[in-house]
């Protein structure tokens, strides 16, 4: 989950609002989603659980969060005063949001030897799945691809490129695959796997 203030120097504390603001409504999809309570009482719902969220990230996480957010925007505008499209698109942030507060909360545990963090997400250094890749990310940080995998219901590992801050979002496991692969040159890649979607 994240949005451009990456330039922001850190001094500089800037506030997103993540609440519509039905005084500022610039397109007709705002002010379609402004006119109708249903709709209203969702992005209530998004904005308050988007605040808890927000609220525990670090300053990179926040930039990648706004970013994604803005993104996010774009697309429920496209949603062009239809109702369905709208509703849609709260309901799955929603779910996606209230997900990844939970994993936030859930105990940590153990699986497969790898110590499971808050965020149900374990991480095995220097390995990765070769030849899974279903979506790839450039750019992000390990926190946001997490919140990507989460999102996808298919998603149970990602390998991350510490350099290029790029993650590659899998729908196996190492109990799909067998083994992982540990000899990739100069071992750029972190293999981390999302334990609440594995059998074991």
């Amino acid at each position: 989950m994240q949005i451009g203030l990456l330039g922001v120097p850190a001094m500089a504390e800037v506030e997103i609002d993540f609440a519509m603001d039905c005084h500022m409504a610039r397109s007709n999809n705002e002010t379609f989603v402004c006119s109708d309570e249903d709709l209203l009482r969702r992005d209530t719902e998004m904005s308050e659980l988007s605040d808890k969220l927000y609220a525990v990230l670090d300053a990179t996480a926040k930039a990648e969060m706004e970013r994604e957010f803005a993104e996010w925007l774009a697309t429920r505008d496209d949603c062009e005063d239809n109702y369905f499209c709208n509703a849609q698109m709260y309901s799955d942030r929603i779910a996606m949001l209230n997900e990844e507060l939970d994993h936030m909360d859930a105990p940590a545990g153990d699986a497969g030897g790898s110590a499971i963090g808050s965020d149900g997400f374990g991480m095995i250094a220097n390995a990765g799945i070769p030849g899974y890749n279903r979506e790839s990310f450039p750019g992000l940080t390990i926190e946001i691809c997490k919140a990507i995998c989460v999102q996808r219901e298919w998603c149970k590992s990602i390998d991350f490129d510490r350099a290029k801050g790029a993650c590659y979002v899998q729908p196996v496991a190492e109990e799909d695959v067998g083994t992982l692969r540990t000899d990739y040159p100069g071992n750029p890649y972190d293999h981390y796997f999302y334990a609440p979607r594995l059998r074991n």
